[in-house]
């Protein structure tokens, strides 16, 4: 009698689901307990902004470093102490109220120096999310995974944020941090616990290794060589490659309109459309689970596409393009500043198409020889994250220079649909990149 085929590896999809949505919920902490804490603590306005971005800087710093170790040791340590770590840190930020800490600078210290921290330690979270899908599962089933696993992060934004903030006011904003530090260090001491990559698990059976294997997977025969070294000829090869240059540009415009929901729009609702705050913050929940269903839609619609037995490039290709292009409507709202209900609905359609598209560690993975997954996804994440200093400055300047958000909105668009073209133009075959064809070139 055959082997049942077992499938384990979409236990394996809901850790990294609750791990998403744990990083994205230790991202948003600070913005909501932030006008709280900075009342009870005395800190201006200049240093919250600080605090806030002091995140992004050293996630950005931290991106090659993480991937580089990624691809040394495995994403079962790095990751599960990455999460115990940064959540600890997280957890700690609340004493920075505590009368050890005797002056305003003291304490803001204390919170600047654990929010590069967390950012440090957050840096390993997408490379390793990529290298995990890209071992776990097969070609037809990774934009999917990847979608699912994703989605995560929008439900942190849709649902911890109003949770943190009941929080915040029935408790205390120190509450927030203890809850969400400990929330993470138990979480990962089960990643260290639960997770293990395909060849060492013994709860997938072999039947469903080598269905992942025989498709796209991981491959049993490549685990020794993807622990090798990494040599830097070797990563300038590879990002060098037309096909990296346009996957890195699309993650740095769909990160682009990403940023303006993480960061400018709650300002956009109350000041553009002139919403009173408890509107803006009920209206902001749509465009949040629009994105969760759109992140849902193109992976599943990439999936479906090959089934269908189209060409990997085709089946990536559609989601992000048309997602790019289709978020690129977001200046329309400009028009309907008078109307918040249209110009809301404007801005959710945008989100949904832009989540939908955003597929850049999908396809990179496609490319990518698997023992580079984490050192190039490291340079990739660099890109999405860029966008997150550069687009709201540029954002907070055109509207500090013109006085209103339509130069910024037209902004944010330039960017997508440039991005959607370039993903459309650039690419030509979304294939794994060679990289024996360095030898034979020295030859």
């Amino acid at each position: 009698m055959d082997e049942k085929t077992t499938r384990f590896r979409f236990y394996i999809l809901a850790l990294l689901f609750v791990a998403t949505a744990i990083n994205y919920m230790d991202r948003a902490n600070l913005s909501v307990a932030g006008s709280t804490l900075q009342q009870e603590l005395g800190l201006t306005a200049t240093q919250l902004g600080l605090l806030f971005s002091a995140f992004t800087w050293a996630y950005v710093v931290a991106q090659v470093p993480a991937g580089w170790l990624l691809d040394r040791i495995g994403p079962r340590h790095l990751y599960g102490w990455a999460i115990i770590i940064w959540s600890f840190f997280t957890l700690i930020m609340a004493l920075s109220s505590h009368n050890i800490f005797a002056s305003t600078t003291s304490s803001f210290m204390m919170l600047l120096i654990c929010r590069m921290l967390i950012g440090v330690a957050e840096a390993p979270g997408y490379p390793s999310n990529t290298k995990i899908a890209t071992m776990w599962f097969p070609n037809n089933e990774r934009a999917r995974a990847t979608s699912i696993y994703a989605s995560g992060q929008y439900i942190g934004l849709a649902i911890f944020t109003p949770l943190l903030g009941i929080m915040v006011a029935k408790i205390s904003w120190e509450s927030v941090f203890y809850t969400t530090g400990a929330i993470g260090i138990i979480f990962g001491i089960l990643w260290l616990i639960l997770y293990r990559d395909p060849q060492n698990s013994k709860r997938a059976n072999q039947s469903e290794k080598d269905y992942i294997k025989a498709n796209g997977g991981f491959d049993s025969n490549q685990i020794h060589a993807d622990s090798q070294k990494v040599s830097f000829a070797e990563v300038m090869y590879v990002v060098k490659q037309r096909k990296v240059w346009g996957i890195f540009f699309a993650q740095f415009a769909g990160a682009s309109t990403l940023y303006f929901f993480l960061t400018w729009f709650i300002v956009y609702l109350e000041q553009g459309l002139n919403l009173p705050i408890a509107k803006a913050g009920f209206a902001a929940t749509l465009p949040y689970l629009m994105a969760m269903a759109g992140v849902l839609f193109g992976g599943f619609l990439s999936d479906s596409l090959l089934k269908k037995g189209r060409s990997l490039t085709v089946a990536r290709k559609i989601p992000i393009v048309s997602g790019l292009i289709i978020s690129s409507m977001i200046c329309l709202a400009n028009f309907f500043e008078d109307s918040p209900i249209i110009a809301v609905v404007i801005l959710s359609i945008a989100f949904f198409a832009n989540a939908a598209g955003n597929m850049g560690w999908v396809a990179l993975g496609d490319v990518l020889p698997k023992k580079m997954v984490g050192t190039v996804g490291g340079i990739l994440n660099v890109c999405g994250n860029l966008a997150g200093i550069i687009s709201p400055i540029i954002f907070g300047t055109l509207l500090e220079k013109t006085g209103s958000f339509h130069w910024a909105m037209y902004y944010t668009s330039a960017v997508a649909l440039l991005g959607g073209i370039s993903f459309l133009l650039i690419i030509d075959k979304l294939e794994i990149i060679d990289l024996s064809v360095m030898d034979s070139k020295k030859n």
